[in-house]
């Protein structure tokens, strides 16, 4: 059981890195700073490009590796399946 429950973890965390992973991509491309811009203060499309390209590889990774978690914690759950309850394995 506590494989299992070790699986589901690694699976949550797998997915939140990913996550993390592509906002912070989107974040860099969108500028630094929150909320809404003025149009002055926006930023042209090489600007935005060369964001991306900068971050992408280091994001591409970092997700890769989470990827690699959420596919271990699913190996994980899948190899430990749950104990069949009693009076319903058929034999009867």
């Amino acid at each position: 059981m506590a494989k299992r429950r070790v699986g589901q973890v690694l699976i949550g965390l797998g997915l939140t890195i990913i996550l993390v992973a592509v906002l912070y991509v989107l974040e860099m491309a969108n500028g630094p700073g929150t909320g809404p811009k003025a149009f002055a203060n926006r930023r042209g499309y090489d600007r935005v490009k060369q964001s991306v390209h900068q971050t992408f590889p280091m994001a591409f990774v970092v997700g890769v590796g989470g990827l690699g978690l959420a596919m271990l914690g699913t190996r994980m759950v899948r190899s430990n399946p749950r104990a069949p309850e009693s009076g319903t394995d058929g034999a009867g």
